[in-house]
Order: C-alpha cells, then sequence, then structure tokens
C-alpha cells in the first residue's frame, strides 16, 4: 500500500507521497491555503491510479481536509499524539513522520469514516470529555464564559456555518442567506480566512457576524495550553487583518472540551459558544435529514451548520428549506452576539 502525509505548519500544508517500499514517488510538497484543491486533486490521482491502494495520513491538529478527502472516496487514517514524535508548537508533525508511523505502526492508525468524522475510534474519550465538561458549564454559562443558546422568551434563531471560508459553498451559502434576508454567525478557520480574505470580507459586508473556530480544527483536548492559546490567537490576526477586527467568540471544533480546556479558553478572555441544535450536516444524511433537525430549533436556539469542511451540497440545498420553515414559525434569524445580548 502506498501512503500520503498530510501535515501543515503556518499558512500551508505539506504532502509526501511514498510508495509501498517507502521510496518517496511525490517528495514533501508544500500547497498555500489557497491551492488546497490542487492538493485534493493530487491524492486522488495517487489514489485512482496506484493500484494498490493509497492510504491519507493526518493528525489529530489537522481536521481542515480530512472531509473533502472521504467524501470523494479517499481513505483517511489519523495518527494519535501517543505514536507520534513530538510536534512544532504551531504545526502539526512533518509529513514523513505521518508515512513512518504509517509503515511501522499501522495498527495505531484510525481509519475515519463520515458518520464519525475525524474522530473516529475516540467518540467515547470524546463524550468523556463532554460529561465532566458539563459539571463546570452552568457556572461558565452564568458568568458569559459559555453560551449554547440564548432566551427562551424570544422568537430568535442563531443559525450558525463552521469550517469555512470555502471558495465553492460558501458564496453559495451568503447568497440564499441574502436572498431570504437573514443573517448568520460563521465560526471560520485560521487556515481558511489566510487562503480566503476576501470571503471573510464579504461575509462581513453582507451584515453577518465573524467568530473564531481555531487555526487548523484540532481537538483541542490534544493541545498544550500555549499551543491552544496560539490557534486563538493566530486565527483572531487573520480576522483581524481581514476585517479590521478579532473575534471573543470561539467554538472549539467538534464542540471537543474538557474542564481544563474550557477553563483556559475562560482565562484567555474569550466566551466559549457551542450549540443546542446540530442539524448534522458534517455526517451527510441527506437534505430531509438535515432540515428535519434544524427544524427542531425553538426560542434562542442555537442551530449547527457548516459551509466548509467535506461536501455541503447537502447543505445548500437544505438551507432555504430551513430558513422557510423557520421563518414561517414566526422566528427571526440573528447574530450570535445580539442572541447573546438577548
Amino acid at each position: 500500500m502506498w501512503w500520503a502525509g498530510v501535515a501543515w505548519r503556518g499558512s500551508d500544508f505539506e504532502a509526501l507521497v511514498v510508495d509501498d517500499e517507502g521510496r518517496e514517488v511525490v517528495p514533501t510538497t508544500t500547497f498555500s491555503g489557497t491551492h488546497t484543491a490542487q492538493l485534493i486533486e493530487l491524492l486522488a490521482k495517487y489514489a485512482a491510479d496506484e493500484g494498490a491502494g493509497l492510504g491519507t495520513v493526518i493528525d489529530s491538529t489537522n481536521g481542515v481536509l480530512d472531509g473533502h478527502l472521504l467524501a470523494l472516496g479517499l481513505d483517511v487514517y489519523r495518527a494519535d499524539p501517543w505514536s507520534l514524535p513530538g510536534r512544532p508548537a504551531f504545526g502539526s508533525v512533518p509529513a514523513r513522520d505521518l508515512v513512518d508511523c504509517a509503515r511501522t505502526d499501522f495498527p495505531a492508525l484510525s481509519k475515519l469514516t463520515i458518520s464519525d468524522g475525524t474522530l473516529t475510534g475516540r467518540v467515547e474519550e470524546y463524550l468523556a470529555g463532554l460529561a465532566r465538561s458539563a459539571e463546570i458549564e452552568p457556572e461558565l454559562i452564568r458568568t458569559g464564559q459559555c453560551f449554547h443558546r440564548g432566551s427562551a422568551q424570544l422568537p430568535e434563531i442563531a443559525l450558525t456555518f463552521d469550517d469555512g471560508p470555502h471558495p465553492a459553498f460558501t458564496p453559495q451559502v451568503l447568497e440564499i442567506l441574502r436572498r431570504y434576508g437573514a443573517v448568520a454567525t460563521f465560526f471560520c478557520v485560521g487556515l481558511n480566512v489566510s487562503g480566503y480574505p476576501h470571503l471573510v470580507r464579504r461575509t462581513v459586508d453582507e451584515g453577518h457576524l465573524v467568530a473564531n473556530h481555531t487555526w487548523s480544527h484540532p481537538y483541542l483536548p490534544d493541545l498544550t495550553r500555549d499551543e491552544l492559546l496560539r490557534q486563538i490567537d493566530a486565527t483572531n490576526d487573520a480576522l483581524r487583518r481581514a476585517t479590521g477586527r478579532p473575534s471573543t467568540l470561539v467554538r472549539p471544533p467538534y464542540g471537543g472540551r474538557t474542564p481544563e480546556v474550557l477553563g483556559w479558553l475562560a482565562g484567555h478572555g474569550v466566551t466559549t459558544v457551542l450549540w443546542d441544535i446540530d442539524a448534522s450536516d458534517w455526517a451527510v444524511p441527506g437534505t430531509d435529514t438535515i432540515v428535519a433537525r434544524a427544524s427542531q430549533a425553538a426560542e434562542g436556539s442555537v442551530i449547527l451548520m457548516h459551509d466548509a469542511g467535506g461536501d455541503r451540497t447537502q447543505t445548500i440545498a437544505a438551507l432555504p428549506r430551513i430558513l422557510e420553515h423557520l421563518g414561517e414559525r414566526g422566528y427571526q434569524f440573528v447574530t450570535l452576539d445580539k442572541l447573546i445580548a438577548g
């Protein structure tokens, strides 16, 4: 089997492809944030051409590309920190370390599925972190350091979109929102902000709110405090360059959190934003299912959807129906800052 390692460092990705003997077929190559389509095309080409199969390996700090690769039918694996050498302060381990892990310690890898996403094989650990976090969240909510839904007394709903901006899907979402006169909040990934700042500016110019979804979409419990805060600060720097202002609203990728993570975020002066309605569009369950789940929203709901991170064709198809259904029920769509203010 051939292997590809996909790593990130700063604003760039790097990829390396080796054959079944470990010989380099594609030497380590750097792709900027605006050239991820070329990176994905490269991996898809070798997956199609190589009869023995191609496995692509990422680590748990890199949650930007795996959904796109899975949508194309590629085999994607995750290598976890305990199976890898130490990583730099702002990046994943190099692509070479990822392919070496696959070749020498294959059982340590987790093969990803669309249904479980990047956390395939670690769902129980993830749920345990949520359970522990639930013990301290009420106090954080009381002090304004955590938020998951607004007032049940007002007919207001916040639509939120994670993982963008994406050059194909984000403009479609914006156009649908414009057509229906609705506003939303977009939790942006720093790597994507650095690649497509014009889309972030357009989002703000059209009346929406942009917020912080970390730099590389990592599983936050795997990070040190310094790594986590650097993810937040780098993304805010990118948002500032694109729009003139950072954000104090942060959404953890996957909602992944522990009491330690929540404490670090609160101590950094930001508000952790969660949700009460998950449309589950990330799992590509079908347009009808996305509409049905989003339609469970009520007064004060925060709806989780996505404008990047995978094939969002179903999200685009579902959004007009969601806006129409909830609008007919008398709900007003507001940005998160307004929902938080009550």
